[in-house]
């Protein structure tokens, strides 16, 4: 059965998340995009609204799925299938959208099947590889159907967005059809950020600022790289590290700093509410990036970018496809804290590196329209393919 007359000026969002941290900016960001170039967006999804900066949703919902077993779990993500199969199907039959926008979930499958149904272009975003994710960082038990899933969400779609090269790589060696997988890596609002003129203020004063921002886990490295930055001698001087954010590991670091004596150079601010997360920014004069998943289009990245900060990061692939190192900013080997914090150092020294690299990010930003506003243009034109 098939929709042949659509409404040129509506669209569905469609997702399966709570939401919440790096997600909930990228889906409220995309659909404010959408609405910019004039659609009327109907999402359709279990969450109305997105908890931009929370870490999760607090609810009865929550609490019951923290406590299923992991095959119980399993289950009710493909049971979701069929509510919201249906729900989609129905607000597709009501609406007739000019596409339908999925956010990919392991095991949701919803869209593929009502654009199959309907015939209304599927638009599916890929953040990452979840069968392989949670197969090597978590637990899965279906494994192989999780990745059966994945492939035929992905090979379903009228086109598929990866958001960085690696990804895109990973989905195709599974099966993907790479003819229909388009790389598009995340984005920013410049104009929410105040590009820095800081740097040239702070090192005249001898005072360097350098900051982390987001959800402090262990996979980021975050005490390897605080030891390292006081075993190095960077606290020397003037030097203060801001820690951005909260997480479980947070007592960690609450420890080192006082067993180091490091109190008066490193501050852990906390959960920021985003109008003040973009009021702190100007105050750093370099970011960092200590560890990225290898497949990620890490967004502080670009938040980093577009508020002209020195950024030193990874050299990994997916890394590489935004950042040019000694450009746009400073890359380090992988894991290697002493050659990070080294890279950090070398700016120290060079105050005007910090400037120089700040701008070339800020204006890589506007020249390749690294902006959410930019991605929904591209998702349109993909429509025409």
């Amino acid at each position: 059965m098939t929709t042949p007359h659509h409404n040129e000026h509506v669209m569905i969002y469609h997702h399966r998340t709570q939401g919440v941290d790096a997600q909930g900016i990228h889906i409220h960001e995309m659909n404010k995009a959408f609405k910019k170039l004039g659609y009327i967006v109907h999402k359709v999804s279990i969450y109305d609204d997105e908890a931009v900066g929370s870490e999760s949703r607090s609810g009865l919902l929550s609490r019951i799925v923290a406590t299923l077993p992991g095959p119980v779990y399993e289950l009710l993500e493909l049971g979701y299938n069929i509510p919201g199969t249906l729900r989609l199907y129905l607000a597709v039959r009501k609406l007739r959208p000019r596409f339908i926008y999925e956010r990919y979930s392991l095991y949701n499958l919803a869209g593929a099947f009502v654009s199959r149904l309907t015939g209304i272009p599927l638009i599916l975003e890929v953040n990452s590889p979840l069968a392989y994710e949670k197969a090597k960082y978590g637990t899965l038990y279906c494994k192989r159907l999780a990745q059966r899933c994945e492939t035929f969400a992905v090979n379903s779609a009228h086109s598929t967005i990866a958001v960085s090269e690696v990804l895109r790589g990973m989905l195709v060696a599974e099966g993907g059809n790479a003819d229909r997988i388009t790389v598009m890596h995340n984005g920013v609002n410049p104009e929410e950020y105040q590009t820095n003129s800081h740097p040239t203020e702070s090192v005249t004063q001898n005072r360097i600022t350098l900051g982390f921002v987001g959800w402090f886990r262990d996979w980021h490295g975050l005490s390897e790289m605080l030891i390292t930055l006081d075993e190095l001698g960077a606290f020397h001087g003037n030097v203060h590290l801001q820690l951005i954010g909260d997480g479980p590991l947070r007592p960690r670091l609450e420890a080192l700093i006082a067993e180091r004596g490091l109190s008066e150079h490193v501050t852990i601010t906390g959960a920021l509410s985003r109008c003040d997360l973009l009021r702190t920014l100007p105050e750093l004069d370099i970011a960092l990036q200590p560890a990225a998943t290898s497949y990620a289009s890490p967004m502080k990245l670009f938040e980093y970018m577009a508020a002209g900060k020195a950024i030193v990061a990874p050299a990994q692939a997916n890394i590489r496809e935004i950042l040019r190192d000694g450009e746009n900013g400073l890359l380090f080997t992988p894991g290697d804290w002493r050659h990070m914090v080294s890279r950090v150092m070398e700016l120290i020294a060079e105050p005007a590196k910090i400037r120089r690299i700040g701008d070339a990010a800020s204006k890589d930003i506007e020249q390749n329209d690294r902006t959410w506003l930019g991605n929904a243009k591209r998702v349109v034109a993909l429509l025409n393919k």
